[in-house]
């Protein structure tokens, strides 16, 4: 009899990578750039207090036609529309069959 052994390795994206149907989990909120922060310095912070936190399961739902934008987003049993450069800023945890 033989088993075979199913190895996974995991990959961190950005979420704004990730494609429709493709799922994994909050990894961190990385460094706002300048412009960002100048333009909106608690961004990293509304983004954890609507959910995106560390371990959250997350699905991407749905992208915009033109540019791909505004990206729907399921955390739990809430669905959010964020914006490329937004969903950029979240570090997502995939995992890879190998």
């Amino acid at each position: 009899m033989t088993t075979s052994t199913l190895n996974l390795a995991t990959s961190s994206l950005s979420l704004d990578q990730l494609k429709v149907g493709e799922s994994g989990f909050v990894g961190k909120i990385n460094q706002l750039t300048s412009a960002i922060a100048h333009h909106d310095p608690h961004l990293a912070r509304r983004l954890m207090e609507i959910g995106f936190i560390p371990g959250e399961p997350l699905q991407v739902l749905h992208k915009g036609f033109f540019g791909g934008e505004p990206i729907a987003v399921r955390i739990g049993h809430s669905t959010f529309a964020l914006r490329r450069f937004e969903a950029a800023l979240i570090s997502v945890i995939t995992h890879i069959e190998k």
